[in-house]
């Protein structure tokens, strides 16, 4: 019977070592706090949502920049539940080193360049092509694990233009909720630079037509590649009711800026008239 209660005590003994050696290691492991700007796209329009993933780096300070491989961290992957962010794989922190974190929405298995991210737009926005297309950007550097969590601030890295509908002197009756506004002109394939989070768009791939998402009656959005259109081009098309109208404009979309657009109907779609507001700088 003693022998028997040496072993038990010395089963006891190695489980407590075990949960107290796995506890320590638990708290090795790094967390992150990712927040959105104040001014957001996401659907519920107050953070992030459950299913969210984003996109993960972490460099080792000492060891240099940050590179498509070798770092400390390779675009490990942040699921959000609702409540806490599942990393996968799980990244720890080292001994007294200090690392540079960088994230990125939405997250991509596949990231071919860590200068030169291809990152296409979703053509139709409506429904989750918005949110996707939306794509933002964080950097903390030197954290330690003494700092606690990592804080993450994303900010907006491309550019959304609001088209909202007015009637005009002569356009009778209500605006129509299954109207369709189409986004002319520009090139929805950006090259992100993930050290920077800069971005401009891909020279070599070709404009095509975006889709913006109806917010409500006769208001519209939608998220564009910075770029400047510097001649008179077909820039926005409202669909009602299969007549077409089309509104020619210049027009400088700015990375991190929402741009308010008012179009002014007529019952003639020839008599389009198209009035551009100022910037909003406050998106971010």
């Amino acid at each position: 019977m003693k022998r028997c209660r040496y072993i038990l005590n010395l089963v006891v003994l190695l489980a407590g070592l075990s949960c107290s050696k796995e506890a320590d290691f638990s708290e090795d492991r790094m967390q992150f706090n990712p927040s959105l700007p104040n001014s957001v796209t996401k659907a519920t329009d107050t953070a992030f949502e459950p299913s969210d993933a984003i996109g993960i780096y972490v460099v080792d300070e000492a060891a240099g920049d940050l590179e498509l491989s070798g770092n400390w961290a390779n675009n490990a992957k942040g699921v959000f539940d609702g409540q806490d962010w599942d990393i996968s794989p799980a990244i720890y922190w080292m001994f007294e080193s200090r690392f540079n974190v960088y994230s990125y929405y939405p997250y991509s298995r596949e990231v071919n360049s860590v200068e030169d991210f291809r990152f296409p737009l979703q053509l139709d926005q409506r429904g989750d092509g918005y949110t996707l297309s939306d794509f933002m950007w964080a950097k903390c550097l030197s954290a330690s694990r003494e700092d606690g969590p990592v804080d993450l601030h994303f900010t907006h890295r491309l550019s959304r233009i609001d088209v909202n509908l007015v009637k005009g002197e002569y356009y009778e009756g209500e605006l129509p909720e299954d109207a369709v506004v189409k986004i002319h002109g520009t090139v929805p394939m950006a090259l992100v630079d993930l050290r920077s989070g800069d971005i401009v768009k891909d020279p070599e791939a070709v404009a095509a037509p975006i889709i913006a998402r109806n917010n409500a009656a006769g208001s519209f959005s939608a998220i564009v590649v910075p770029q400047k259109l510097l001649s008179q081009v077909p820039l926005i098309e409202v669909i009602i009711k299969d007549v077409s109208y089309l509104v020619s404009s210049k027009f400088i979309f700015e990375a991190g800026v929402r741009h308010s657009v008012d179009v002014v109907l007529s019952d003639n779609p020839d008599k389009v008239v198209i009035n551009v507001g100022g910037g909003i700088d406050e998106w971010n």
